[in-house]
């Protein structure tokens, strides 16, 4: 008898309905969600319909990490970078601080830590004018992409994505795992 290894590393993504999604995406939009999986067994997803669950170790890491880079880079080319949450900053320790304020840590690191910490607020961030947007949290590793409706095909932007593996279609329960408006406002929008 031979044992299965984990689970190959596969990209899932779905469109959300727009019924789901009024809240996030304008009506000339559509929600996008990805996510990489095996995900680390998480009673949210569980709920929503999602099976593919596995122990996620360094590689898996930097492979999703991977992913959130090469989304960043193929929004960007809707255009300019707005960041519309507050920024995430790096506190200096307790004796500096009156000497010196934190810095803005980098995009990716404020977009990857809040899926890492449900205690973080939303990453948020347009990209150009066309409502094109990145949104993450709430401690899962989800993102949240609206995109024009006009232009674009879903399962070509997510194909773009994988240099290797599995795409995977996969419907969900998306009211389980949808974050609400009013988790993803920032204190300037």
């Amino acid at each position: 008898m031979t044992l299965a290894g984990p689970p190959a590393f596969q990209i899932h993504w779905s469109l959300v309905p727009s019924d789901d999604a009024a809240d996030l995406a304008p009506p000339e939009c559509r929600l996008l969600a990805i996510w990489p999986a095996p995900v680390n067994h998480d009673a949210c997803f569980e709920a929503a319909g999602f099976t593919l669950f596995g122990d996620n170790d360094e590689a898996w890491d930097r492979a999703a990490e991977d992913v959130l880079r090469r989304v960043i880079a193929h929004l960007s080319r809707f255009g300019a970078l707005k960041l519309l949450s507050t920024p995430l900053r790096n506190e200096p320790p307790w004796y500096l601080r009156p000497f010196r304020t934190g810095r803005e840590l980098p995009l990716l690191e404020q977009a990857l830590f809040p899926m890492q910490a449900d205690s973080l607020p939303w990453f948020h961030a347009q990209f150009g004018g066309n409502h094109t947007a990145l949104r993450t949290g709430g401690g899962h590793f989800l993102l949240w992409i609206t995109l024009p409706e006009a232009g674009l095909d879903p399962a070509g932007f997510v194909r773009s994505l994988a240099k290797s593996g599995d795409v995977v279609e996969t419907g969900l329960d998306w009211r389980i795992l949808l974050p609400s408006s009013t988790s993803t406002q920032s204190a300037t929008g």
